[in-house]
């Protein structure tokens, strides 16, 4: 983890964190009923429907990510419906398909006054943002971010990177943050016993390095999972520090987690990682299909504030 803003006391702005409150699908995909209450911080949803669970969670937040795609599940009488709190005013969401086979967003304030295009504008992040705030146990992306902000030839970064983050990556601001970032990372234990620690090389790439030896390290299912999470967490706040250096006062979207908890071996100790997950100041979502309460327990620790999520 970066120590560079950690020696010092982070000057954190004011920001308003969005909590969804409540979420109900029907008729979508595989999920012919699912609703869900949630809490305004870490929360575990175990589902045998993680995909569709999660596209729901995207549309509700008005994911860019997921509108550059044609919604897959859609249906005549699908539903989706969702009550979000942003800056202390409750929205009401309502998605519904088109002729078209769209979903169409509709949302209303506490006084039932139609608000969508108030909503959007309200919760709108770049391209970039929405992909970064959701960590997907199968997406090996994240360790290569940083070295695609950086501009490295030797990892090509996405064609539309630049306009994907609204140009915020080509600013000065960003590209000297950056560099001091890369520059100040110390490496991060991922599995204690063997010793294995994520760093970051030179052009911004991270990588998992073990005393004594050169090239590259075979990881198990659990360490490389551990692996890309730890990366995805010092993504998410490399772009906190942005955010709160350029000033940035939109909307905190919550995490949303999925295919990482299931493809972890049981003995392995997390709740330092979901700990400093969060610290991020959002609401965390983690999708899961369904497990022991016991094994969750044992692997949030003494992050154990979710709600259990029963039988779908």
């Amino acid at each position: 983890m970066c120590l560079l803003l950690c020696k010092q006391q982070r000057t954190i702005r004011k920001y308003t964190v969005m909590i969804i409150k409540r979420i109900t699908v029907k008729n979508f995909g595989s999920v012919a009923f699912y609703d869900t209450v949630l809490t305004s911080k870490l929360n575990i949803l175990d589902t045998f429907f993680t995909s569709e669970i999660s596209a729901a969670i995207e549309l509700v937040l008005c994911s860019k990510t997921l509108q550059e795609h044609h919604v897959i599940g859609v249906r005549d009488d699908t539903l989706i419906t969702a009550e979000v709190l942003v800056a202390e005013s409750s929205y009401y969401i309502e998605l519904k398909p088109t002729d078209e086979g769209l979903l169409k967003l509709t949302t209303l304030d506490d006084r039932e006054k139609d608000v969508t295009d108030f909503y959007r504008t309200l919760i709108s992040h770049c391209t970039e943002q929405d992909t970064i705030d959701n960590f997907d146990g199968r997406d090996d992306s994240f360790p290569l971010r940083l070295c695609w902000y950086r501009g490295c030839d030797d990892y090509e970064a996405p064609k539309d990177l630049h306009s994907r983050s609204n140009y915020v990556v080509s600013t000065k601001t960003f590209r000297s943050h950056l560099i001091r970032y890369i520059k100040a990372f110390e490496p991060e234990p991922i599995n204690n016993i063997k010793n294995y620690k994520a760093t970051i090389n030179n052009q911004g790439r991270f990588e998992v390095v073990y005393p004594g030896v050169s090239g590259e390290l075979l990881l198990s299912e659990t360490e490389e999972k551990l692996f890309w999470y730890i990366c995805f967490l010092n993504v998410a706040e490399f772009w906190t520090d942005v955010e709160n250096i350029r000033n940035m006062h939109h909307e905190k979207k919550p995490l949303i987690i999925k295919n990482f908890l299931e493809f972890l071996d049981q003995t392995t100790d997390i709740d330092g990682l979901i700990a400093r997950t969060t610290k991020l100041g959002r609401q965390v979502i983690i999708l899961t299909l369904p497990m022991q309460e016991s094994l969750k327990r044992k692997w949030m620790g003494k992050n154990d504030e979710h709600r259990k999520i029963s039988g779908t």
